[in-house]
């Protein structure tokens, strides 16, 4: 097994590995159980995205990981694979409890793959499909996450990209998160016709739709293709936010031009949870997470972080009286939330 040629390298003592095999290449993800790429053998597929396929993998060792197959006509020529690189290479720079780690990078024979520890716990997406946190549950997760984010943002980078789907929540006894998928969607953003463009204007990406789910928690300035900043994390922070404590998303929308209708136009309905009491004075903190003017939004994490602590201590707004929907199975919820 031969390296590439170009820069190799660490960023703070990330192992950045490049390789070329003499294996066959394939893009059918079906296809990749039992294959290796690099020293990693794909047992099983856990997921697809926007952006390629999660697997679940071995190492040479038998340990378990995550391995992410990019998409091959995401990088379709090596401009943007040095792109996407640097944008991989600011995520295995950040150092954070709350961020997953980059582990490894390779190129098994124009086989690109992101390596990750496989995280042993359960998606937000997945914890609030049925019904809203209560609001203690909320807050712990919504602090969490907000530690992290402001990490990120400390690093001179943005997520892009959150959404429930890539907050883990792990299964220990502090119900602690992590955030997936960090800064890899710098590499992406929409035209104003809501399809994938490069970061860098004038170059475009292969003509595929962004998937409601991915564009329901993104910002105005960024569904209208514009330059976006760390502010984006915040709307997006916003729209987690009020999910998890009203049980449903602030802009719903069943097509792509709606929601991104709602996401410039519509404003969300009142905060009322099903679930629990929630404080009045979270309603203008959501709100102002969701501005759809950046410079109306809170324009940092901690500044959010603050306002949601004195909301908490403040008077609440009891449940509706519509009975709530049928709950998550306890084995959904991490040990932390089994009372």
């Amino acid at each position: 097994m031969s390296r590439l040629p170009g820069k190799l390298g660490t960023v703070n003592s990330f192992p950045f590995v490049l390789y070329r095999s003499s294996r066959v290449s394939t893009s059918t993800y079906t296809m990749m159980i039992g294959e290796k790429l690099g020293n990693y053998t794909i047992i099983a597929v856990v997921g697809n995205g926007t952006m390629g396929t999660v697997y679940k993998a071995e190492d040479s060792d038998g340990r378990p990981v995550a391995l992410k197959h990019v998409r091959s006509q995401i990088l379709y020529n090596m401009e943007k694979r040095e792109r996407f690189l640097q944008c991989l290479l600011i995520a295995s720079g950040l150092r954070h409890k709350g961020i997953c780690p980059i582990l490894e990078i390779g190129d098994d024979n124009d086989d690109f793959f992101v390596i990750t520890p496989f995280i042993d716990g359960v998606t937000l997406a997945r914890c609030i499909e049925k019904k809203p946190l209560r609001l203690s549950q909320a807050l712990h997760v919504a602090s969490q996450i907000g530690s992290a984010l402001a990490a990120i943002h400390d690093a001179g980078a943005a997520h892009r990209g959150l959404k429930p789907a890539n907050i883990w929540i792990l299964d220990n006894p502090d119900g602690s998160i992590l955030l997936s998928d960090c800064c890899i969607a710098r590499f992406t953003e929409l035209t104003s016709c809501g399809r994938m463009r490069s970061s860098d204007p004038g170059v475009d990406f292969a003509d595929t739709l962004i998937p409601l789910g991915a564009m329901a928690y993104m910002s105005p300035e960024q569904v209208r293709g514009e330059f976006v900043d760390y502010r984006t994390d915040i709307f997006s922070f916003g729209a987690i936010l009020y999910e998890m404590l009203s049980g449903r998303h602030p802009f719903d929308a069943r097509s792509s031009l709606s929601q991104i209708s709602a996401i410039l136009e519509a404003e969300p309905p009142l905060l009322l949870s099903k679930q629990s009491p929630i404080p009045t004075q979270l309603e203008p903190v959501v709100r102002k997470a969701l501005a759809k003017n950046r410079e109306d939004r809170y324009q940092s994490v901690a500044e959010l972080l603050a306002d949601l602590d004195s909301a908490a201590h403040a008077p609440t707004v009891e449940p509706g009286q519509l009975q709530s929907p049928s709950g998550i199975r306890k084995w959904f919820l991490p040990r932390f939330w089994k009372h």
